[in-house]
């Protein structure tokens, strides 16, 4: 499984002593010099990226995470993959990106695709996705739209020249209006109360969930150990220790 362990211990294990549980941690396949990743707290006209709910509908947060990714676009090679919280708030950003010239920025330097709601459509954006980054007419390469959850952040490998750079707007925690969930997370707190393991047993859920969404998602970049991604989280909350 990836980690972090606390909500397994405590939904599989929630009377087992955790130090009485031995794990076994490897290290990834690619050598350091393979992976480049940057946490970017904000845009490139100093527009702290802080994409909660609430703020991350701010126009101008959002015209400079498309400036990132035009910057992003003039350096990367090959491919490029974005990867947003949601379907909803992928076109919303990229409407304005459209309306203010950014999409045409980047239309400059990557031919765009955008992952399609529908599940027979993927292999096809795919195919056109890759047959662009491999064209010898057009050396642009390519940027992908994609969503965290989506249909692309899991199973679908973008390895080597699919894949040089994947950019993460935001941290995907999940639907706090989910019933299953909810239910879930009211059962967790009140195991983690009940055990005296301190803190909050729904607050680690949330925040694990999100975080494995995160690692299963940037993890479509390194498929094998000569590949090597720059990954780019861009919120400040990762810069964050709590």
């Amino acid at each position: 499984t990836l980690q972090p362990l606390d909500d397994l211990f405590l939904q599989v294990m929630p009377t087992v002593a955790r130090e009485g549980v031995q794990t076994l941690s490897c290290g990834h396949v690619i050598g350091r010099g393979n992976l480049l990743t940057m946490t970017v707290p904000e845009g490139p006209t100093g527009k702290a990226f802080d994409f909660v709910h609430a703020r991350r509908n701010s126009p101008d947060m959002v015209m400079d995470l498309g400036r990132l990714v035009v910057n992003a676009c003039k350096v990367v090679p090959d491919g490029l993959v974005c990867f947003f919280p949601s379907y909803k708030y992928s076109d919303q950003v990229t409407s304005l990106w459209s309306e203010h010239g950014i999409m045409g920025l980047i239309e400059q330097r990557k031919k765009v695709f955008g992952e399609p709601k529908a599940a027979d459509e993927v292999e096809r954006v795919l195919a056109g996705f890759k047959a662009q980054i491999e064209s010898r007419e057009d050396a642009r390469g390519a940027i992908l739209f994609c969503v965290v959850g989506g249909k692309m952040s899991e199973g679908i490998n973008f390895s080597d020249r699919l894949g040089r750079c994947v950019i993460v707007a935001g941290l995907p925690y999940p639907n706090i209006y989910d019933q299953e969930l909810n239910e879930r997370l009211t059962y967790l707190d009140e195991k983690s109360c009940r055990l005296s393991h301190g803190g909050s047993g729904k607050r680690e859920h949330m925040e694990n969930i999100c975080m494995k969404a995160v690692n299963q998602t940037i993890g479509r970049a390194i498929r094998h150990r000569n590949d090597y991604a720059c990954i780019i989280l861009a919120d400040r909350r990762y810069c964050s220790e709590s």
